[in-house]
Formats: structure tokens, C-alpha cells, sequence
């Protein structure tokens, strides 16, 4: 398990500091050599350190290691062990490969004995939404219970990861719902008029759908259309079944929940009639619910927050192709292809 920290040394009782009338100091050139040669000497022991912080957790991702997450102490207690997850922001690969690794953590340590999954997020992609979710599944599969915190949005996504845990708390002033699936693609057929270029896509004879609704430089047909809309209605489809299994217990019938599937965004209140939700409150009565369900006292729990490694620089070592800057002909075919991909998300937006 992961003890408190353990009291700063710059806590610790300062000796009595002799009497000014019993003490004369002298101050030699000596003196400052050997402050200035101590100081320099800790500045290099400190760049050391740091380049080869660096280079260890560089390597550690270059190799495929995986850099620790911390887990931070935010109370103290005894006879169970809370761990906070947070999914705040976007739902992307990334917050999925977060989120499995917290929940391996708190597997793997043996001494957790309840999860709050802490939410503020307006969703994001839908393989990583169901990724989160499944990982929740996980979870309680080894009998540990998931209790959901909405912060001011668990939306579209963010509801998708909470209705399969085992109970949900909104604040008051917490937005939610949006149960429904979105699609955007760029088209620059009118671009490519205005700088004069003619892009010419040929495919396979053997595969003529190639081209159907993955083509940048040209206006959607019905057909185009008629394809994502396909596939957006299978990812609906699996939203609306992630909803009806995990709130089974409010929404009795898979019927309730397509009436509220609509893509409608509710506030705390209608949540809370609507079945979306199991009760108003904040991070720390989410908390106190797990400690229920963990068996102990309200309080009484250690809480810990599991929080993603520390991002040196900002994240610099790590930029995306998608934020690099086009360097030639390649990069531009695959920011092309990347425009042109349907993206299907669980997202909401104001």
C-alpha cells in the first residue's frame, strides 16, 4: 500500500540559536570560495539529475516501459482504502491507456477495496469511451465496487464510462445525458476549385466502394451518407445497451432509455428523474458511498488519487504527428487522409 508521507525535515524543531553576546563571526575570502564551489557543485548535481530524469523517462517510453502514475495521498484513515480516478477532458486513446492503467494499479496493489471514477468530461472518440467502460467492467468483475462523481459535465462519453458502475452522484450544477453518437468529416471540393488543383482518386475494380465517404476533395453523395449514417446507428445502438444494462435497476426496460436517448443534454434535477443518476452530491459524498460499500464507516477510509505521470516540458518530448508541422508532400496526403476519415465520437459541445 502507498503509507502518508512521511513529516518534511523543514518541519523538524530548530536547535536554540547561541546568544548574540557570547558569538563573534569573521567572514574570509575562504569563506565565499567555498560557498560559491558548494553551490556550483549542487547546480551540477541537480543538472545531472534532471537530464538523466530525462533520459530514463524517455527511454523508459522509447522501449515500450511504462512511466508510474502517481498516486497521491489526499486523507488519511484506516480499514479500507479509497482510490480516486480522474476523467477529466477529452476521451481519447490516451485517457483510455490512463484509466487502464489506474485500474491495473489498484488491481495489481491488492489493498484498494473501492473506486470513485471522478468525471468532467464533455466525451470524446467512441472506442475509447468503450474502452473506459470496459475497463469499469473489469473492476467490478474482481469485486471491487465503482462509484461515478460527476463534475460540472459527464456528458455524451462521459456518461457512456459511468452507466455501467454501480452508483452515480451529480452536483447540483452538473450537465449530463447527450446519449447519442456524431460524425464530422471536412470536404475542400470548393477549396481545391479556388487554388486550381484537380485531385484525381482511382481504386480497385475489385473494391469500387473504396472511395464512399472517404474521399476529401469531393461533395458527399446520399450514398456517402447512407454509409456512416450505418455506422453511426450501430454505435448508437451499443450506447443505448451500455445505458439499459448499467441502470437496469431505474430504466427497467430498453424502451425508457431509448425515450431519453435523444441526444438531449439534462441537468442535475432531470438526471435525477429521468433515472440517469442515482443522487445529487459532491466528490466527497461519492466518497462516503464507497465506504459503504467497502464496509466501513463514512470517513473512515484512506483516499488516494491516482493522477497520470508528471508531463515534463508541457508534454514537448511527446508531440503528435498532428501537431508537427507540415514538412512535405507525405504530410500532407496524411493530414488528407486524416480529414477525410468519418471520426464517431460520444461528444457533446457548447
Amino acid at each position: 500500500m502507498y503509507p502518508p508521507p512521511p513529516p518534511s525535515p523543514f518541519q523538524q524543531p530548530l536547535a536554540a540559536a547561541p546568544s548574540a553576546a557570547s558569538t563573534s563571526i569573521t567572514i574570509h575570502s575562504g569563506f565565499w570560495r567555498g560557498a560559491v564551489g558548494a553551490i556550483t557543485g549542487l547546480i551540477a548535481i541537480g543538472l545531472v539529475f534532471l537530464v538523466g530524469l530525462v533520459v530514463g523517462i524517455g527511454g523508459g517510453v522509447a522501449m515500450g516501459g511504462a512511466v508510474p502514475l502517481q498516486v497521491v495521498p489526499v486523507r488519511a484513515g484506516g480499514g479500507a482504502t479509497i482510490a480516486v480516478i480522474p476523467v477529466e477532458g477529452a476521451i481519447d486513446e490516451r485517457m483510455a491507456a490512463f484509466v487502464d492503467a489506474a485500474a491495473r494499479t489498484v488491481l495489481d496493489d491488492g489493498g484498494f477495496d473501492a473506486v470513485v471514477l471522478r468525471v468532467d468530461s464533455g466525451g470524446g472518440g467512441v472506442t475509447a469511451s468503450d474502452q473506459i467502460s470496459h475497463t469499469v467492467g473489469k473492476l467490478r468483475a474482481a469485486g471491487i465496487p465503482v462509484v461515478a462523481s460527476f463534475g460540472g459535465m459527464a456528458a455524451s462519453g462521459g456518461y457512456y464510462i459511468s452507466a455501467g458502475t454501480d452508483e452515480i452522484f451529480a452536483e447540483p450544477t452538473t450537465v449530463t445525458g447527450s446519449i447519442g453518437v456524431i460524425a464530422q468529416v471536412f470536404t475542400m471540393e470548393g477549396l481545391a476549385d479556388k487554388v486550381g488543383i484537380r485531385p484525381l482518386t482511382i481504386v480497385a475494380s475489385g473494391s469500387p466502394e473504396k472511395s464512399t465517404a472517404n474521399d476529401i476533395f469531393r461533395s458527399w453523395s446520399e450514398k456517402d451518407r447512407a454509409v456512416v449514417q450505418k455506422l453511426l446507428d450501430v454505435s448508437h445502438a451499443t450506447f443505448v445497451k451500455r445505458v439499459f444494462d448499467g441502470r437496469r435497476a431505474k430504466l427497467s426496460t430498453i424502451e425508457a432509455v431509448e425515450a431519453i436517448a435523444t441526444g438531449e443534454v439534462f441537468d442535475a434535477e432531470r438526471a435525477l428523474s429521468q433515472g440517469l443518476v442515482d443522487s445529487i452530491g459532491y466528490l466527497d459524498d461519492a466518497i462516503a458511498a464507497a465506504e459503504v460499500r467497502a464496509g466501513v464507516r463514512s470517513g473512515g477510509a484512506a483516499v488516494y488519487r491516482i493522477m497520470p505521470p508528471i508531463d515534463l516540458f508541457g508534454g514537448l518530448a511527446g508531440v503528435s504527428a498532428s501537431q508537427a508541422p507540415l514538412r512535405g508532400a507525405a504530410d500532407i496526403r496524411a493530414l488528407a487522409s486524416e480529414l477525410a476519415t468519418p471520426r464517431l465520437k460520444y461528444q457533446v459541445q457548447f
